[in-house]
């Protein structure tokens, strides 16, 4: 009765169930085996089709890179501390060879997963804890290691076992998870804290570079363009033209390099767009007392 009544308060998309397929087979068997035939399974390709099929490749290169590369950015900040940063250029290399054996073999291509990456760095982190009371705790390592990321991989590939078990889990739980880091990932943006400064009294805002030595309505017009371009985006993705939703995405990058500069200043997109950690190199530093004062002899 219980499960019932929840059936029906509940539409059926909250209880539908992972679609989970049975074993390790080609999507579709009857179209295809395991190695595509480039020439064409059926029929021979003619010429024209096969240098056609450059233009979605390029486009789906530049979404395979950038996700690659602003993954990478975002865990190799400087404020992380990492030790080992050169790793991730053999990342990205094994990365590009199993994109281009997926690609032979018919597989799923590989991407960065940026969420699950930020929060796995985000668990490896150490911060200190003999900080003094009110202090906000500082990083003081990430424990570098490849086993927790081969461990997650290995039980990915163990999960093609488990199909009777996942078949009982709720698409809905799934979502959750998901919605959870990506929530918990976005902590430390500082698109997320411009937005919350947005409706914060200026009196309560924080002694940072791009609130000193950017105007209020600067910062919020820089702030309403980010948003702008990411509901573009989004609506890009959730359409039928979702195809051109790399080229919109590198469209971007010259609007910010030569469109925002007749709006704001070298100074201000330099503010806007660097780290909240990293000082700016004309930023004042208040001098120490105690190097200052005269200490008798």
């Amino acid at each position: 009765m219980v499960v019932a009544l929840i059936d029906y308060l509940i539409p059926n998309t909250y209880t539908e169930k992972l679609d989970v397929p049975e074993g390790f087979t080609p999507t579709a068997p009857h179209k295809r085996s395991w190695v595509i035939n480039p020439l064409g399974s059926s029929t021979t390709l003619s010429p024209w089709l096969m240098f056609g099929a450059i233009v979605p490749s390029v486009l789906i290169f530049i979404l395979l890179y950038m996700e690659s590369v602003i993954t990478s950015m975002i865990v190799n900040k400087k404020d992380r501390l990492l030790k080992k940063g050169s790793g991730y250029h053999l990342d990205l290399f094994v990365t590009g060879l199993c994109a281009s054996i997926c690609g032979l073999l018919g597989l799923p291509f590989m991407c960065s997963a940026t969420v699950r990456s930020v929060t796995h760095v985000s668990a490896l982190s150490v911060y200190s804890r003999t900080h003094a009371p009110g202090v906000k705790p500082h990083l003081v390592k990430v424990v570098e290691q490849r086993v927790t990321s081969l461990a997650v991989h290995l039980l990915v590939g163990v999960s093609v076992l488990m199909g009777p078990m996942l078949k009982q889990v709720p698409l809905a739980v799934l979502f959750g998870i998901f919605l959870y880091m990506g929530i918990a990932s976005m902590t430390g943006i500082q698109l997320v804290k411009r937005c919350k400064l947005a409706f914060m009294p200026v009196k309560h805002h924080p002694d940072v570079g791009y609130v000193k030595r950017v105007r209020l309505r600067k910062m919020n017009l820089f702030t309403f363009l980010q948003l702008l371009f990411l509901a573009i985006l989004w609506i890009v993705k959730s359409t039928k033209a979702a195809l051109a939703f790399p080229f919109i995405l590198i469209l971007i990058i010259p609007i910010r390099i030569f469109a925002f500069k007749l709006i704001f200043t070298e100074l201000e997109l330099h503010e806007l767009d660097k780290e909240e950690d990293c000082p700016s190199e004309d930023e004042e530093v208040e001098p120490d007392f105690y190097t200052q004062a005269h200490m008798p002899i």
